[in-house]
């Protein structure tokens, strides 16, 4: 039994007994009140001359104010459901689609979301007593839908917001009641994310062209041949369906803004390639603006131009001619060759590489070593192996994006054993393994970086590998932390950064959760970002660079052409009917102080 919403049977039993209780109160007659007189003539003659019709009538006007009081409160407490009231009592379930492009905004201001929200408001709002909501949505703001009564239902409503993490899918919701009982399954969307509702319901189209121009690839890139000097690639869509003048800026410190005026006929895209040398190293910023956009979030896009000073490393061997010209080829590298008697003497150098050599202590610079003897601060050789190959490799790890290493095959490596303490306390990262899980290649980022090798380049066959020049490139960057930003999408951000610090391109701090060697936090507009915890600092460039979503107007769902008043179902009566009866219990209320205090009911 729900209270405030009682079936129609229990109510009106309710109200019965409430109305038994009224008569049987005024049927009690109070005891007499016994009274000493000195005769009984006097009131003999005044009972026998009593007119007794108008207190007859006093006790009937007195019992049906009394009744019509008591019948009005209790009913509108109870609320029955009668459907001659307060409408069919059923099941609604209401699925809203939030994907990113139900943000697009139309010329008279208002989203696709919001109209959208408008229609699941006036089809709960007009349900009737006793009826049961399901509200849940696409990009699952919602996390676990439930069955709800009208005002629970309308507050969950007001909880969906255009979603931008992750994709659209249809939530798998419990269907209501069959369509004879009043059950109701609503899809309200404007078609562009391609979700499909099963057959069940009933789809809603809230689609309205809107005009939009939008940034769908940002990506700055050296220029073959010379390190030095870097162009940025755009790519602008024109989403609408006439022609558009758009103004391209891409902007960054130590120049001037590049400007470039596009002309792009309708649904069709244009590909730019600017010169950004001049620019200094840190964040660029591309904008584009048109007479009319209606979807903000793909006018701005974030990327990261890298140093293009110098790299100065240091190679300490006694002679590995293959892994010097390597490094000699690399761009922005200026190589320093040492022996390994000089290599403590070593100034001014970014990175070092030790081949078959290590230092007695940590060194304080980035380093790659490669087959180091035995020393006490890397982790422990108990042996050797021969004839292995690599069997798996961390393909996410910046040192071996783009590698394969599947046909490397070693002559001999040296078995290394991990402290369990150790690692975890200096987060030393297994980054490939052997057929028994042998580690083959290490990293660690706490304090100066460094990577081992557990194998030396003679007795092996990665020289060999097309994959090995870029392994020793990615290897600078990753070490003299000069990688590319990292790059994400809108919405919930994840770094693999434990307990940062998230600060945005403006200084100002941005409120960030930590889970499990991660740092998250919630970005609705592009942007570009700095997460530091220690010495150790990551940049992030969150943009929406998606043709998909920036292609807002590709549906095949008709316009909607109502207008915000005819697309709500009418409702029966447009306040609820049951506080009425309230506001009449007052009036009742006042009637009865009048009456009895003018002497009218008693």
């Amino acid at each position: 039994m729900r209270f405030l919403a009682l079936p129609a049977g229990t109510a009106m039993l309710l109200l019965a007994g409430v109305a038994a209780l009224v008569v049987g109160l005024y049927l009690l007659r109070p005891l007499p009140r016994r009274l000493v007189i000195s005769s009984g003539l006097i009131w003999r003659r005044v009972l026998k001359e009593r007119k007794r019709k108008p207190e007859r009538l006093r006790w009937w006007l007195s019992l049906l104010l009394a009744l019509a009081l008591a019948l009005s409160i209790a009913a509108a407490l109870t609320r029955p459901e009668i459907a001659a009231v307060g409408g069919h009592a059923q099941e609604v379930v209401v699925v809203v689609d939030d994907s990113a492009t139900m943000g697009a905004r139309s010329p008279d201001g208002r989203t696709r979301l919001e109209r959208a929200l408008e229609r699941a408001h006036a089809t709960i709002e007009a349900g009737g007593a006793g009826s049961r909501f399901l509200v849940a949505d696409t990009m699952r703001q919602v996390s676990a839908p439930r069955f709800q009564e009208k005002r629970a239902a309308l507050t969950t409503l007001e909880r969906i917001k255009p979603g931008n993490d992750g994709q659209p899918r249809f939530p798998d919701v419990a269907l209501p009641r069959s369509a004879e009982a009043g059950g109701q399954a609503l899809f309200i969307t404007d078609g562009v994310a391609g979700v499909e509702p099963s057959r069940e319901f009933q789809t809603i189209s809230v689609f309205q062209p809107v005009d939009n121009v939008g940034i769908v690839a940002f990506d700055v890139r050296p220029v073959p041949g010379n390190p030095r000097r870097y162009e940025a690639f755009v790519e602008v869509l024109n989403a609408s369906s006439g022609n558009k003048q758009i103004e391209l800026r891409v902007a960054g410190t130590g120049a001037k803004a590049i400007t470039k005026t596009l002309q792009l006929a309708g649904r069709s895209a244009a590909n730019e390639v600017l010169e950004v040398s001049a620019f200094d190293s840190g964040p660029l910023r591309a904008t584009i603006d048109s007479d009319y956009d209606g979807f903000a979030p793909d006018d701005t896009a974030f990327a990261f131009l890298p140093a293009k000073h110098v790299v100065r490393v240091g190679l300490i061997t006694r002679g590995n001619q293959q892994l010097q010209r390597t490094l000699e080829l690399l761009p922005r590298v200026q190589l320093t060759m040492l022996s390994p008697e000089r290599a403590s003497a070593v100034r001014g150098l970014d990175a070092a590489v030790f081949d078959r050599y290590a230092p007695p202590a940590a060194p304080r610079l980035p380093a790659l070593l490669i087959r180091p003897p035995r020393t006490n601060w890397l982790p422990r050789q108990v042996g050797e192996v021969a004839d292995i190959g690599i069997e798996r490799w961390d393909r996410a790890h910046p040192l071996l994006r783009h590698l394969n290493l599947r046909d490397i095959t070693v002559e001999s490596a040296a078995v290394l054993k991990l402290n369990t303490a150790r690692s975890d306390e200096e987060r030393v990262h297994v980054l490939a393994v052997g057929p028994r899980d042998q580690p083959m290649m290490l990293a660690t980022e706490a304090g100066v970086r460094w990577i081992e090798l557990a194998f030396a380049l003679e007795q092996s066959s990665f020289p060999q590998q097309t994959s090995f020049p870029m392994f020793l490139a990615n290897s600078i960057e990753w070490l003299t932390n000069e990688s590319v930003a990292l790059s994400r999408n809108l919405g919930t951000v994840s770094v693999p950064l434990a307990h940062g610090k998230v600060v945005g391109l403006e200084g100002r701090e941005v409120k960030a959760q930590w889970g499990h060697d991660a740092t998250l936090f919630e970005v609705p507009q592009p942007g570009f970002f700095i997460v530091s915890s220690g010495d150790e600092r990551l940049r992030v460039a969150v943009n929406l660079l998606d043709p998909h979503i920036s292609a807002l107007n590709e549906s095949p769902l008709p316009p909607q052409t109502q207008d915000r008043e005819r697309a709500r179902p009418s409702a029966r009566i447009a306040i609820d009917p049951w506080m009425l009866l309230l506001l009449i219990a007052v009036g009742l209320l006042t009637i009865e102080w009048l009456t009895y205090n003018r002497r009218v009911t008693i």
